[in-house]
């Protein structure tokens, strides 16, 4: 590892705080844009938007550029204290960089903030941001397909992972019934480790099996293991479901038994209703 004399370390930390403050007077004078942009432009035309949150991208992208992202973070974050804004520990950098410059509630910085993400997330570069926000049909809707996507990637990693179980739980499964079908055989293909059998649903969870699937390959038992972690995911969703309101239930149950004036202020009409 290179070591640093005290002037070389001095000259970087002087280059680190020119940094910070040339970006901190950069959002200053976004911000006061953004006064303007408030007080002046009634009608808050959405080009006079875009032109402000492709600035906050740019700027965002400098101080990246700069590495110096962290100590800019910690500077907005300690000025906008000093406005009374209180942000988070968890609320992201970029969030931050939009609170500092909009000054705006929770609310309409995360949906500033979230455009933004989504543009990050698709490569989008600054000079082409207000062409993306327009191409999404606004803020708003750009907001909501961006939350859609982060659903959409919770929901299939957490289809991955239920996946990697259900494998073990095959593998360990005691089997319901042993069959022999006539002039059948399974070949295996791609590290495939299960067969598959075609069945006829007759009702009430019975099947006629008719013929078991000649090939075995990698992405049928994907495809069938990927369904099979989806029920696992609902039923384990519903089980919880299940317990937390009995456990509501009851909790309401013996709430009510020893009801008091003051118990009973707290409680809400749905659990009143319930019990």
């Amino acid at each position: 590892m290179a070591k640093f004399t005290k002037a070389q370390s001095a000259s970087i930390a002087n280059a680190l705080n020119a940094s910070v403050k040339a970006v901190i007077d950069e959002a200053s004078k976004l911000a006061v844009q953004r006064e303007t942009f408030e007080k002046e432009e009634l009608a808050r035309s959405n080009k006079a938007l875009y032109a402000i949150l492709t600035k906050v991208h740019t700027l965002f992208n400098k101080a990246v550029a700069e590495n110096c992202i962290k100590e800019v973070a910690k500077a907005m974050r300690e000025q906008l204290k000093l406005r009374g804004v209180k942000v988070q520990s968890n609320t992201p950098a970029l969030t931050v960089f939009v609170r500092f410059v909009f000054n705006s509630d929770r609310k309409r910085a995360y949906n500033y903030a979230s455009t933004l993400m989504a543009a990050i997330d698709e490569g989008v570069k600054p000079v082409n941001l207000a062409a993306f926000i327009e191409g999404k049909n606004g803020v708003e809707e750009c907001k909501k397909q961006y939350k859609m996507s982060e659903d959409r990637k919770k929901r299939i990693e957490a289809v991955a992972n239920a996946g990697v179980e259900v494998i073990d739980m095959l593998k360990m499964m005691p089997a319901t019934e042993t069959i022999k079908l006539p002039n059948a055989s399974v070949d295996f293909k791609d590290g495939a480790e299960f067969a598959f059998i075609v069945a006829r649903s007759i009702g009430k969870g019975a099947f006629e099996l008719l013929r078991a699937v000649p090939t075995s390959t990698k992405a049928l038992q994907t495809a069938a293991v990927k369904e099979l972690a989806k029920d696992f995911i609902h039923c384990a969703e519903k089980a919880a479901t299940e317990m937390k309101n009995n456990k509501v239930k009851d909790t309401t149950d013996k709430a009510v038994k020893s009801m008091t004036a003051k118990s009973a202020a707290k409680m809400t009409m749905k659990e009143l209703e319930a019990a």
